[in-house]
């Protein structure tokens, strides 16, 4: 069987330095607490995995290791009741700015309404070139938009004794809306400080973001004041209390 260096027993120092076999556990244990998978992933064989878990963390130098970690890791009462009211408070709303904007709108105008808008533009630039005072080269290039209205006109007045009910599709008059944009920045900085599930990308790069449920925080909000009580009552048989059950964690132990 795979054993590492090391003294397992009471007398070992507290003080005993990890190998980097050791220190690999350790860290991959911290991350979901399953001692098997952390020795697999320290390089441990598959077949000693979960004893050599077992015995690793009851040696008490690693297991001082752990313990330290954790209670770096563990949050005060007040920094889970602050992140616990955050996450029921959040909303996706918060994450998006509102701001105006022009857009300009696709209508559908028949042809008799395109082919009065064209006279009207015809008749107005007509009158802006005679009081323009245009040189030649303006002139030049008044006359040839003219030309093409009237063609347009034309080419439309033909269309319509074909077909009275033709019409297109074009650009209508802009106007000023509500648009909302997704302010990432602070998305960002709501995931990095926990309060949102997850935050990840389609190939396309629009965000796809997991909330935290605000209902089950809000639940656990109530109890931690106290506004909820739970009463379990559980016995044995013939209806004797169950024996109690002792938990260790980060030293302490903990009935339940």
């Amino acid at each position: 069987m795979e054993t590492d260096k090391g003294t397992n027993g009471e007398e070992a120092s507290q003080l005993q330095k990890l190998t980097a076999k050791e220190e690999r556990f350790c860290m991959e244990y911290l991350v979901d607490l399953n001692a098997s998978r952390a020795a697999r992933s320290a390089g441990y064989s598959e077949k000693t995995a979960r004893q050599i878990g077992y015995e690793n963390l009851t040696k008490p130098y690693i297991r001082s290791f752990i313990d330290a970690r954790l209670k770096e890791k563990t949050m005060r009462a007040d920094e889970v009741l602050k992140m616990t009211s955050d996450i029921a408070k959040s909303s996706l709303n918060e994450f998006f700015t509102i701001s105006k904007k022009e857009y300009t709108p696709r209508v559908i105008k028949t042809l008799g309404q395109l082919i009065k808008e064209l006279e009207t533009e015809i008749t107005l630039n007509a009158e802006y070139a005679e009081e323009a005072e245009l040189n030649d080269d303006e002139t030049e290039a008044h006359q040839a938009e003219q030309k093409w209205r009237r063609r347009q006109v034309l080419k439309y007045k033909i269309e319509l004794r074909h077909n009275p009910s033709a019409s297109r599709i074009v650009n209508g008059e802009p106007e000023m809306i509500e648009a909302a944009e997704l302010d990432l920045v602070k998305l960002v900085k709501a995931k990095e400080s926990g309060r949102i599930k997850s935050l990840s990308y389609t190939p396309s790069g629009i965000p796809k973001i997991d909330m935290y449920s605000a209902d089950a925080a809000l639940v656990s909000l109530a109890r931690m004041h106290g506004l909820y009580i739970d009463k379990t009552e559980v016995t044995g048989k013939d209806g004797e209390p169950l024996p109690k059950q002792v938990i260790v964690i980060g030293g302490k132990e903990i009935e339940f």
